[in-house]
């Protein structure tokens, strides 16, 4: 009886399944019925046979994944994509900082020169923590003239980076009209390419890189810039079309910063390496206004395969807040994360206008030029002429753990040093993943998980989160202070309290200077603070009868009657010790009307103290300000701070409140940022216990 033969299995593509799926169907066969394939030269020829098969196969397969941009793992695939859909990758960008810069000349130098400008490019170098150089130049040329001896420059800007010029010779017949430019650290924000007429005519002009493709004319002045298959990049000119094409013989001039990227963050130490106006280099001192920012790394191939597709959809145009998402953070890659919400979800509501937030690599604040360059360019090229766009800083709340995690020493090696670094790193592990984003959500349950999962022997966690928030103190002045911990705080009980750090520098009622902390007033007895109407009701002829119940006493209230509706109630009487109470309002004829009590314990004092040296504490000022714990509102009123205590935590002058959250989940709005400082030692307060 002839055997049945056996169909190949094309769907199983990995080599063993291949292999065995061959030799199936060869023994299916009746000249092969018999065979030993495993102990024959066939199974060589199968194996080769096999291998092909998984070689095809699976080169079938990558071709497959690399033709679309959600599947490619190539990056040149990848720009190839992109570059259909009218995206650009972004490049690495170098640090930028704002510098004063003071010279003084010396006896050996010219004293008679009033005036001296800092040309384009004069070199600097700025060392970080570590001591190594990085070289930076200056972004503009700036002048200044002598005034008392010295010379002056505020607020220049530098930039990280080399500046690196290039030569290319237009040639006849090249109609690809394209350049390479040979490093793959091109800060593309830099380049600039001029055009000069020839050799013996140094007449030039100066083209600027392409934004919008439908406001070319066969005149304009424009390159396109990408990266290419060398992962270096390449510009190129118009075809006399779609922009002017540069004639033969004209020589092609591209000058650009070549950059390190973001290791050059966090800079504030800059000197000269060259003579300023050529002529003064003995007494230079240059001071940072602001620490380099805005450094940042090539994209990645998964940001261009996120990014892309919302670039195309927004067609360069901003409508909705995920276009302006979208195309800042194409626009800016010292951009983080972007928050934007109309004025219709603003608090106060303004209509007309669209608020963005910028969260930047690095947390630092943008500049008021910045700002302004930022909400121009949207207006002018992409923002709908009847809304007019603000920028928001971020509004940062830094969450602190203070608390006790609970551990078996039975079940682990490693001491309590080791398990509390773990804690440590888990916590940090946290917001890395959670939190440092706009919309993001504070859950102390999932906190405790990340705690309580790090080590087999981690038994429980008891953890308290304050809300701190940091503010700078206008010295020497007197001075009305606001702030907000934007979430609702506890009312302060014996260690769990609102506190302030460090020490500020005040006078007592006698003009003695006291190093002071700020902290609430302790609240024994509480009362009726007010009472808010939710409901008018209607038929009142006079005055209902008001009634306030709870577990204190003593709290009476009078209702006013307009037009039949109960239109508001006043506190004749606070009463005392309540924490909890409800209004009734009855009358004969009238009927409807509700209203709600707030208690004084949802607001409390502040005060400021000092301790002597034997730590008795001494109250200077009982009342300097107030805390609404149901928002969080903080005021302290009229103070006149004289410097706040130097410390190794926070900056110079920056004073900060922290007071005990309400509740266990926590939700940001529009600019609000939750934060757990990874470079604050006081954010993770957590010991370790047996347990």
């Amino acid at each position: 009886m002839a055997t049945e033969k056996s169909a190949l299995r094309v769907t199983e593509l990995d080599f063993n399944s291949i292999r065995e799926n061959l030799k199936t169907y060869l023994r299916s066969q009746t000249e092969f019925e018999d065979f030993d394939f495993d102990g024959s030269g066939m199974s060589v020829l199968l194996d080769i046979l096999a291998y092909n098969t998984h070689y095809m196969s699976y080169y079938l397969n990558m071709t497959g994944n690399e033709m679309f941009l959600d599947s490619a793992q190539i990056r040149n695939n990848i720009l190839s994509h992109a570059k259909a859909i009218g995206y650009v990758p972004g490049s690495k960008k170098g640090s930028l900082s704002k510098v004063n810069i003071n010279i003084t000349p010396s006896d050996s130098e010219d004293a008679n020169t009033s005036s001296i400008t800092l040309e384009k490019y004069t070199r600097l170098l700025g060392s970080n923590k570590d001591g190594v150089n990085y070289p930076f130049v200056a972004l503009y040329s700036n002048t200044a003239t002598k005034e008392s001896g010295s010379f002056a420059f505020s607020n220049v800007y530098i930039k990280q980076g080399e500046v690196v010029t290039l030569q290319y010779l237009m040639e006849s017949g090249n109609d690809s009209r394209r350049f390479e430019i040979p490093s793959a650290n091109v800060d593309l924000d830099t380049v600039v390419i001029t055009v000069q007429e020839s050799s013996s005519n140094t007449d030039t002009f100066i083209y600027t890189k392409n934004e919008d493709i439908t406001e070319l004319t066969a005149n304009s002045k424009v390159f396109f810039i990408e990266e290419n298959e060398n992962l270096n990049y390449t510009f190129y000119f118009g075809d006399d079309v779609l922009g002017k094409k540069p004639r033969a013989g004209n020589i092609i001039i591209c000058t650009y910063l070549d950059t390190v990227g973001s290791v050059t963050n966090n800079i504030s130490r800059f000197t000269f390496v060259e003579p300023i106006g050529g002529l003064f280099s003995d007494n230079v001192t240059v001071t940072s206004t602001l620490s380099s920012y805005g450094g940042v790394e090539k994209e990645t191939i998964e940001q261009v395969r996120f990014r892309a597709p919302y670039f195309y959809t927004t067609q360069n145009r901003a409508v909705t807040k995920f276009d302006y998402e979208t195309l800042l953070v194409k626009d800016y890659n010292y951009i983080d994360a972007v928050s934007v919400w109309g004025g219709e979800d603003n608090d106060p509501v303004i209509y007309g206008k669209v608020f963005v937030s910028i969260k930047t690599k690095g947390n630092y604040a943008l500049t008021n030029f910045e700002k302004e360059r930022l909400k121009t360019t949207l207006i002018q090229s992409r923002n709908m002429l009847t809304v007019t766009p603000e920028i928001v800083d971020p509004d940062y709340v830094y969450l602190i753990a203070k608390g006790t995690t609970y551990y078996n020493p039975n079940i682990t090696d490693k001491e309590s040093g080791e398990l509390l670094a773990l804690v440590n790193a888990s916590v940090q592990d946290y917001n890395d993943t959670e939190l440092g984003g706009f919309n993001s959500v504070f859950r102390k349950s999932k906190l405790q998980t990340y705690i309580e999962n790090c080590e087999k022997s981690i038994t429980g966690s008891d953890i308290t989160m304050y809300a701190q928030k940091r503010f700078e103190i206008d010295t020497d002045k007197t001075k009305t202070y606001t702030t907000s911990f934007v979430v609702p705080v506890k009312r302060g009980a014996l260690d769990v309290k609102l506190s302030s750090y460090p020490e500020i520098q005040i006078n007592d009622s006698n003009g003695i200077s006291r190093d002071a902390f700020i902290e609430e007033v302790p609240e024994i007895l509480t009362g009726i603070d007010s009472i808010e109407i939710t409901s008018a009701g209607s038929g009142y002829i006079s005055a209902p009868t008001v009634t306030i119940s709870g577990d204190g006493s003593g709290a009476t209230a009078t209702a006013t009657v307009i037009a039949g509706s109960v239109r508001g109630i006043t506190i004749t009487n606070e009463g005392e010790n309540y924490t909890s109470a409800v209004v009734t309002i009855t009358d004969d004829n009238g009927s409807g009307a509700t209203a709600i009590v707030k208690l004084q314990s949802e607001k409390g004092t502040l005060r400021t103290v000092y301790y002597k040296t034997n730590g008795e504490k001494v109250i200077i000022n009982s009342n300097v300000g107030t805390i609404d714990y149901t928002t969080g509102s903080v005021t302290l009123n009229s103070m006149r701070i004289f410097s706040v205590t130097e410390n190794e935590f926070y900056n110079d002058d920056i004073l900060t409140l922290a007071a005990p959250i309400s509740g266990d989940i926590i939700s940001s709005l529009r600019n609000q940022i939750y934060q757990i400082d990874e470079s604050d030692p006081k954010s993770q307060q957590i010991k370790m216990a047996i347990g």
